[in-house]
């Protein structure tokens, strides 16, 4: 079932596009048939008709769309198609302009523009000649009469049957301009909004015409910004990606974990693709900018090297660092997501597991884009939000080629990839539960991904997930690769796909050629190494030293694990519960391995064993230390349990099989709570404290001896105890009397004591609590320098019945 799994995907990631795309055309423009070079040449031939100074000019060719317009009849898509197909209001939604700026002068004002329908023909055009032009002056009688002839003898779309409405003449210090008005009535309600003509006067030589839409009592429409703040937040979260991209990078780059040799080769890819979109569309992004005095040309390269600067490069750092760093994380815990995408950077691209991840990528591609769209669609259908302008961006709003779209998804891919799941899923692989993982991850990425526009715009960002969420999926369930293949193929159809459907000629070619083409290249190397059959195999003299590292520290970091459980096993899973006797413990290792030790054993005749050591140090070496005096315990207290022998028993093993001068201080006692009393005998280990409720005063156990692994010359000896109802008895490591403060202090036996008459009368578990919170506030939370073991005893009445957890 699952070989059928990605086919089935991308069939119903095509239906879906195929039957939501509807949703979200009626903004785009409807048979566009011209292509960028042809309303170039068109707008050139009827500029210089009018005098517009064409061969000395910088000329700006931008998409624009009248976003008042648009949101008259976005709530309602059907009327929003009558009035594309309306011979008034239809031209007037979205039109080329070619703005022609002089050069070595201020931008404004240019020489003139012209306005070109989505067919070529012109819809407007005006010569905007500067204030200190010369020109003859005539009445406004008979400049009217020559606008009504101009009228009259011209179709010009957008504005049939045109009504004259005033004249509003200009009166300047060497001229007298005129825009003579003519309403232009349409059939389908509009709101406030008129339709209007302005066939323009410069002195007394005709300028131009445009079409013209305001409010009905005569002022201009609103303009309509889109949501800044999307945009904002966009900035903002980048940099703060960056600031923590940059902490890890540091600390694993001192640690010799990192690479940057694949990472500048992002870096410099990158750049160069940031450059290249940045050179085809600095001219029409420059579009409505003015930096002061500059002219044309030097406003469009300021900006361009403002959004290179400010946006492209921190994009492109954040791939470098994201990539450093990710791929440190994901080589520890995710290394086979890594290996189709290691054989590319290796010149090995044709080889049968580079061309599964190309194949699952590609027709992962179809599905994401569908549910991109199943997404987005939520809003439109409940009426939160209308379709937005455009879904072509790169190739068409901003006057660019549909290549333009080819090079800005494959930079959206690669940030998104390596910025969303390389860093943060391989970051948070063992951290955080993999849902968690993914939310972050596709929230990351939603703010760099393109996403269907919506209106307002912070919808986008809300319902923009979905080629990102899909793409995780595949990351997931494939690899870094597919999920690269995913991003570029689904970005790729919602830029290119939309206006292919609705253009036609020449203009509907371009975009499904821009198409075709690198997605047919995906899956012709696809092909190509599928059928070779030759799996990836790497040795580990062919990973670089910074992987080594990371797989030799793994190794360590496996067998320190596997050491960490055994080790656990040999530490009480519980407390026991006996009758009569609350007990509760708390143990807390240094590291990954600890040197502290404490069980209870059952002995039979009601008694319990009591153990309680701490090898010298913590560590490997002490944990195995403590493994084996623990293993010869069991033994002997199967034989004889009195504590004296087992002490004898613990040194002789500690000196037979413990590393030079290692040692192990060790309590051994035997509790019998029937009786409430304890034999015990200790090794040098810390006199545990007894409370005695009676008295209220704390007392100390006392049995010197040396440590165990210690040639001592003095025996071990015993010592007895008899506990009262009340009483308490605290078992206890250094760890916790040396702990220190920031300022080198150690907590110490003073403080020790005064938390434990404090709360000597409290349960045994609070008790506990008490000893750690101090000691927790005491060190300011800093990890413990040494192993912390704390053991609390509560006597109350005694009874012979008894039950271990």
């Amino acid at each position: 079932m699952r070989r059928f799994l990605l086919p089935l995907a991308c069939f119903a990631g095509l239906v879906a596009f195929y039957v939501l795309l509807p949703l979200f055309d009626p903004s785009l423009p409807r048979g566009m048939s011209v292509t960028k070079a042809e309303v170039q040449a068109a707008a050139d031939r009827a500029a210089r008709e009018y005098g517009i100074e064409v061969d000395n000019a910088y000329s700006v060719l931008v998409w624009q769309v009248e976003t008042n317009l648009e949101s008259q009849f976005a709530r309602d898509p059907e009327l929003r198609r009558r009035a594309d197909g309306d011979p008034v209001i239809g031209p007037r939604f979205g039109y080329w302009r070619v703005i022609y700026h002089r050069k070595d002068a201020p931008k404004f004002p240019a020489y003139g523009w012209v306005v070109l329908d989505r067919h070529g023909e012109v819809i407007g055009i005006r010569r905007t000649p500067g204030n200190e032009e010369v020109a003859a002056t005539a009445a406004a009688e008979t400049l009217r009469a020559r606008a009504d002839e101009f009228v009259r003898s011209h179709a010009l779309i957008g504005a049939p049957n045109p009504v004259f409405e005033s004249d509003r003449p200009n009166v300047l210090l060497r001229r007298t301009d005129h825009t003579f008005r003519y309403s232009v009535p349409s059939t389908l309600p509009s709101g406030n909004i008129v339709y209007l003509l302005g066939v323009h006067f410069t002195g007394d030589r005709i300028s131009g015409w445009n079409l013209i839409e305001e409010n009905r009592d005569g002022s201009p429409l609103a303009f309509e910004r889109e949501f800044v703040g999307s945009f904002m937040a966009r900035i903002v979260l980048l940099f703060s990606v960056l600031l923590i991209l940059l902490v890890i990078f540091l600390k694993k780059y001192h640690e010799g974990e990192v690479g940057v040799g694949v990472a500048g080769f992002l870096f410099a890819m990158m750049m160069a693709l940031a450059i290249l979109v940045g050179l085809s569309t600095m001219r029409a992004s420059s579009f409505g900018t003015q930096l002061g005095a500059l002219d044309a040309p030097g406003t469009a390269w300021a900006n361009f090297g403002f959004a290179l600067l400010f946006v492209q490069l921190p994009l492109a750092v954040l791939v470098f660092l994201a990539w450093s760093v990710g791929e440190s994380f994901t080589r520890e815990r995710w290394g086979e997501r890594l290996a189709s995408f290691d054989a590319i950077l290796r010149r090995d691209p044709i080889n049968a597991s580079v061309g599964r991840s190309l194949l699952a990528g590609a027709l992962s591609a179809p599905a994401a884009a569908g549910l991109a769209l199943a997404v987005s669609a939520i809003p439109v259908v409940t009426g939160l939000a209308t379709p937005g302008l455009t879904l072509m961006p790169g190739a068409f709003a901003f006057g660019g080629s549909p290549w333009v779209a080819v090079l800005g998804s494959l930079s959206t891919a690669i940030t998104i990839a390596v910025g969303s799941f390389l860093f943060v899923m391989g970051a948070l692989r063992r951290k955080a539960p993999r849902s968690v993982a993914l939310f972050i991850a596709i929230a990351l990425g939603t703010v760099v991904s393109v996403t269907t526009p919506l209106t307002p715009e912070i919808w986008s960002l809300v319902f923009g997930f979905g080629i990102v969420a899909a793409a995780a999926v595949v990351f997931v369930c494939w690899d870094l690769l597919a999920a690269t293949v995913t991003l570029f193929g689904a970005t790729l159809m919602l830029e290119l796909l939309p206006f292919a459907r609705v253009a036609e000629g020449k203009a509907q070619l371009m975009p499904i050629v821009a198409a075709a083409i690198p997605l047919g290249l995906v899956l012709a190397v696809a092909a190509a190494g599928m059928l070779t059959r030759r799996e990836i195999e790497y040795r580990y003299d062919d990973l670089a030293p910074h992987v080594r590292r990371i797989v030799e520290r793994e190794r360590v970091k496996a067998e320190i694990d596997a050491a960490n459980r055994i080790q656990a096993a040999l530490l009480p899973a519980s407390d026991p519960t006996i009758d009569g006797l609350t007990i509760s413990s708390h143990y807390r290792a240094a590291t990954e391995i600890g040197g502290d030790y404490f069980d209870f054993l059952e002995l039979g005749d009601e008694r319990i064993g009591v153990a309680f050591g701490d090898v010298a140090g913590h560590g490997l070496t002490s944990g195995i230390v403590m493994a084996m005096a623990k293993a010869a315990l069991l033994v002997q207290v199967m034989h004889d349990a009195s504590p004296v022998r087992v002490m004898e028993v613990l040194n002789d093993n500690v000196m037979r099989t413990a590393p030079p001068r290692m040692m192990m201080t060790f309590f051994f006692g035997i509790l019998d709570p029937a009786r409430q009393t304890m034999r015990f005998s200790s090794a040098g280990h810390l006199d545990p404290y007894l409370y005695r409720a009676a008295t209220g005063k704390l007392e100390c156990l006392s049995s010197w001896g040396f440590p165990l692994g210690v040639k001592r010359r003095e025996p071990f000896r015993e010592l007895t105890v008899q506990f009262e109802p009340g009483d308490r008895l605290v078992l206890y490591s250094d760890g916790l009397i040396e702990a220190v403060d920031d300022r080198g202090e150690p907590f110490g036996f003073d403080r020790f004591e005064r938390v434990l008459e404090s709360s000597a009368t409290q349960s045994a578990d609070e008790i506990k609590k008490a000893v750690l919170v101090s000691v927790k506030k005491f060190t300011n939370n800093r990890p413990p320098e040494d192993d912390q073991t704390l053991v609390v005893f509560s006597f109350e009445e005694a009874t012979v019945e008894r039950k271990l957890a």
